[in-house]
């Protein structure tokens, strides 16, 4: 009974508790902005994104050198079982055959598998090199 005599007096205070606060006033400008604070560390790196499309071809670079080595195969079945360097290069070695068995070497720049080369002699391998004299 003691709860239903002190109802009315809690409904009369939170009805006074409101009274004497005004109503929000309207906004004023904002304020100057503050100095910025210190840089913080740098997160993780996200996910690689799509790529983007082919950009355009760049400049020609400079001419290269020439290779200085060259390599000859001739089949000795189907052609003569000979080679020859070119006037600028020297003859390095030379071979006949998977078996690798010694070619003749004719001169400074020419080597043979000789005159009667078999199948099992083909083909002939020769290194040729650019000399540096010229």
């Amino acid at each position: 009974m003691r709860a239903i005599q002190s109802l009315p007096i809690v409904m009369i205070a939170l009805c006074l508790v409101g009274c004497g606060q005004n109503a929000k006033g309207p906004k004023g400008d904002a304020g100057a902005p503050g100095p910025p604070g210190p840089m913080g560390e740098a997160g993780p790196q996200g996910p690689a994104g799509l790529q983007g499309p082919t950009g355009p071809p760049g400049p020609a670079g400079p001419p290269g050198s020439a290779s200085q080595t060259r390599i000859i195969r001739v089949n000795c079945a189907l052609q003569s079982c000979q080679v020859q360097c070119n006037a600028d290069e020297v003859l390095v070695t030379a071979y006949c055959g998977p078996g690798r068995k010694p070619a003749m070497f004719l001169s400074q720049v020419s080597a043979s598998c000789g005159l009667a080369a078999s199948a099992a002699e083909s083909p002939l391998v020769a290194v040729c090199v650019r000399s540096q004299d010229q």
